[in-house]
């Protein structure tokens, strides 16, 4: 893991291979894992994957069990990014 602090003075971490969890004093969690490409992150147990300028839950099987592969749709329903 390397730790700097950046131009606009936040912290920054970059290879970073362990998720990290932020905690509020009224409980709520978020964490977050950086992958080879994007980010997959947890709030209050919810799982969301954020990749190529696009925000989304994660996607399940018909079983209920998250799906490995996580990739954009057309039809996502969250914080999609403006078209170009």
């Amino acid at each position: 893991m390397k730790t700097i602090v950046n131009e606009n003075g936040s912290i920054q971490l970059e290879d970073l291979f362990n998720p990290i969890v932020l905690k509020t004093s009224d409980g709520e969690e978020m964490v977050i894992s950086m992958r080879d490409s994007g980010f997959e992150f947890k709030y209050q147990g919810e799982m969301y994957f954020a990749k190529e300028g696009y925000v989304e839950p994660f996607k399940k099987s018909i079983r209920d069990n998250y799906l490995t592969e996580q990739i954009h749709t057309e039809d996502a329903v969250c914080c999609a990014k403006e078209p170009k």
